[in-house]
């Protein structure tokens, strides 16, 4: 993390659909069949998504196929009450759900798990071979731990196959700052007939950058290339065991780009400002940047997992393990704004994280479903800020002292379900989890010549944090086609420590903050219809959060900065809301979705200093609906058309709730033709070219309060061509 944190926060996005069919899950036994309907694994024991009683989307592999979804960021375009905050078009990704709001200073307070492998601390990933995507709303902390506070994603990739397969896709774009492209390749089938096969992805994309700037120091344009590559051994040498084994390695370049790019929400206001004093007459664009500071995004990430299943008959015994190593160096913020010389930061990270888990759960389809298991988590996070004084080049930043930070969770889990009568089931269970945190970090200075000196105090800091988290669902089945069901479940973040620094002005302690803890409530109903062509679904919702984490930077009375990023946990929050979807294929050669999600989000108490008490103002970020409506349409053999429509509410950008971005409709669309081996697909997102603010909004540092306000941007329009070809 860097200085510019600080101005970094979460994003705004509506939702489109959900889908259907059956996973192959490598950490559970295969389902048995899928003809009647969406299956969810995400509950650790595959089952029918209208039989399971949690407010879940499930995203199958024709309706990614059909959405282009291969990345991250996309996934909240298809989910109710859902927001994947963005820092930058190649920073950090935040996720909130059901208006629990996340931040890139702390943990995720929703998890995603890809092929079983945890990714609390997100960067934008490429997604290569996805199955299925599985969104929980709500606490899952009793299976997944304490970071799956607001909810969970599940991402599934597709299993070697048992037959020779590939498939080769390119594509090309425009958008208004320039053009780029990417090509896929997967291939799979088996190495030794009925007992191992394998598979291979790897791609390649390059573009110019959404957001430009006009006055780089050094020349460059804002560029992005990214590389991905990911294989894939399954070995069952019997059929009651199964050993998967994945590899993976991806590697970001972003010459002329840093990883958080913020535009001025008020143009007219900030060229008032600056065009005659500090940018020699150019004006602020829709999607262009003026400030003086050299750019470089790098980012290099490996990552080895492998997962155990052994069916013994009478109970399934899982066995994951995964190691992640993530490296970056993003080099440009600039703290004015503008294209005079001043002060610019840095950061370098070098993160590791483990994950181990052992679980014994009861075979499928049993009267009883039970699960017991163990796990360990841990993370080293280093983190090295500099700083670049004046005019100069990439290799002119001055480092500060080096960071550390050390994570480790250990936990004990559990949950069953019983049947009370022919319709009624009681489930519950509860985990056990303890959380070990500790701080190095050496004496030092980071320089922001005119900002102000921060002083880094020499530390050495260890705290371990406990809970127990219960959860406990009773569901009832009044009539075969329609399932309610009432959940009540804790959720649990723990405190931990502030790397960063604050100068002498500041006289609290914010070098520890507190663990978080809230209390979720849902009632929720699930119909199908047309005899299960259609399922209808429906939740209502209460959140109450207490010693919520929260980031915010001191100011002084004229709105400079005197701190550096600090976390804290003295507020308090209430989010209410509910959730309707319907999705389905009402005829067989048409996919309808359509969702809507309310959120009521506040801070009941939330004092960050004299200056700043945000009590009973909106959580920033936080739309107050969202909506949805998307189609895919065969009218005949061959042809594919596709139409989305995603609307989101007003939004609070600060905590302060000055600055929103209005309400905003975005329109997609695609038409193609589809052979047996050959698929040409036309596409345009974000039709109209709306400019939507998609992080949290802040003042100028350098020159506080002056009417300017500034956040990232989410992507303008894009017109592109793909072209696939598989065998």
């Amino acid at each position: 993390m860097t200085i510019t944190h600080w101005l970094a926060g979460a994003a705004l996005a509506g939702a489109p659909v959900a889908a259907a069919a059956q996973i192959q899950n490598s950490a559970q036994p295969e389902p048995e069949t899928a003809e009647d309907g969406i299956i969810v694994t995400a509950t650790r024991a595959p089952a029918l998504l209208s039989d399971t009683p949690v407010a879940a989307t499930v995203l199958d592999e024709d309706f990614i196929r059909d959405a282009r979804i291969d990345s991250l960021r996309q996934i909240d375009d298809f989910v109710p009450n859902v927001q994947f905050n963005q820092t930058g078009q190649v920073g950090g990704t935040f996720v909130t759900i059901r208006g629990l709001e996340s931040n890139p200073f702390i943990v995720n307070r929703a998890a995603v798990y890809v092929d079983g492998i945890p990714f609390r601390e997100l960067r934008e990933q490429t997604l290569g071979n996805v199955e299925q995507i599985e969104v929980l709303r709500g606490p899952q902390g009793t299976l997944y731990g304490a970071n799956t506070e607001s909810g969970l994603i599940v991402i599934r990739t597709r299993q070697p196959s048992d037959s020779f397969e590939g498939e080769v896709t390119g594509s090309g774009f425009g958008f208004g700052n320039g053009i780029g492209g990417d090509v896929r390749l997967s291939l799979g089938g088996p190495l030794i007939a009925d007992e191992l096969t394998a598979s291979l992805v790897a791609s390649y994309s390059h573009a110019d950058s959404f957001v430009r700037n006009i006055a780089s120091s050094i020349g460059e344009e804002g560029q992005l290339s990214e590389a991905f590559v990911q294989g894939k051994l399954r070995w069952t040498p019997s059929a009651a065991v199964t050993l998967d084994v994945i590899a993976q390695a991806s590697q970001l370049r972003a010459p002329g780009l840093y990883e958080q790019e913020f535009l001025p929400i008020d143009r007219a206001v900030y060229d008032r400002n600056y065009a005659a004093a500090f940018n020699g007459g150019r004006r602020a664009g829709r999607f262009t940047l003026i400030n003086d500071a050299p750019k470089r995004t790098a980012e290099d990430e490996v990552l080895l997992a492998a997962n155990l299943n052994l069916d013994f008959g009478g109970a399934v015994f899982d066995f994951n393990a995964s190691w992640r190593d993530l490296q970056g160096d993003s080099q440009g913020t600039d703290l004015d704004l503008t294209a005079l010389p001043g002060a610019a930061g840095a950061n370098s990270d070098d993160d590791t994280f483990w994950n181990f888990e052992a679980r014994l759960a009861s075979p499928t389809g049993a009267r009883i479903n039970w699960l017991v298991g163990l796990n360990h988590y841990r993370s080293r996070e280093g983190q090295v800020l500099a700083s670049l004084l004046g005019p100069g080049g990439l290799d002119d930043f001055a480092p500060a002292p080096l960071q550390t930070a050390r994570a480790r969770d250990y936990a004990v889990f559990g949950q069953i379900t019983v049947p009370l009568a022919d319709t009624v089931r009681f489930t519950a269970g509860g985990r056990y989890e303890r959380a070990e945190r500790d701080k190095q970090q050496e004496a030092g200075t980071l320089d922001l010549g005119p900002f102000g000196q921060f002083q880094f105090a020499a530390e050495d800091l260890t705290q371990s944090f406990e809970q127990f988290l219960p959860k406990a669902t009773l569901d009832w089945r009044p009539a075969e086609p329609l399932l309610l069901y009432a959940t009540a479940a804790k959720g649990w973040i723990p405190g931990g420590f502030n790397l960063g620094a604050a100068t002498s002005e500041v006289t609290r302690d914010f070098s520890r903050y507190g663990a978080e803890t809230l209390w979720s409530y849902e009632v929720g109903a699930k119909l199908t219809l047309l005899g299960g062509r259609l399922l209808a679904s429906g939740a209502m919702f209460q959140i109450d959060a207490d010693n919520w984490q929260e980031f915010n930077v001191l100011v002084n009375d004229q709105g400079q900065a005197i701190s550096t990023n600090l976390i804290t946990s003295d507020a308090n929050i209430r989010s209410r809301g509910f959730e309707l979807e319907v999705s389905g294929r009402p005829a067989p050669t048409l996919e309808l979705a359509a969702s809507v999600g309310y959120v009521d989000s506040i801070y009941t108490n939330y004092v960050f200093s004299a200056a700043q008490d945000f009590t009973g103002n909106r959580v920033r970020l936080v739309p107050e609906f969202d909506a949805s409506l998307s189609a895919s349409w065969r009218p005949w053999k061959g042809l594919f058309v596709r139409g989305e429509i995603a609307a989101s509410g007003n939004t609070p950008l600060n905590s302060e709730n000055t600055v929103f971005q209005d309400a905003v409709v975005l329109l997609g669309a695609q038409v193609g033709w589809e052979t047996e081996h050959w698929s040409l697909r036309l596409y345009a997102e974000n039709i109209t070219d709306q400019l939507v603010f998609n992080s949290a909004a802040f003042s100028n540092f350098a020159f506080g309060n002056d009417g300017t306000s500034y956040a990232g941007v989410a992507p303008l329009r894009v017109v592109g061509v793909q072209l696939s070809y598989k065998w």
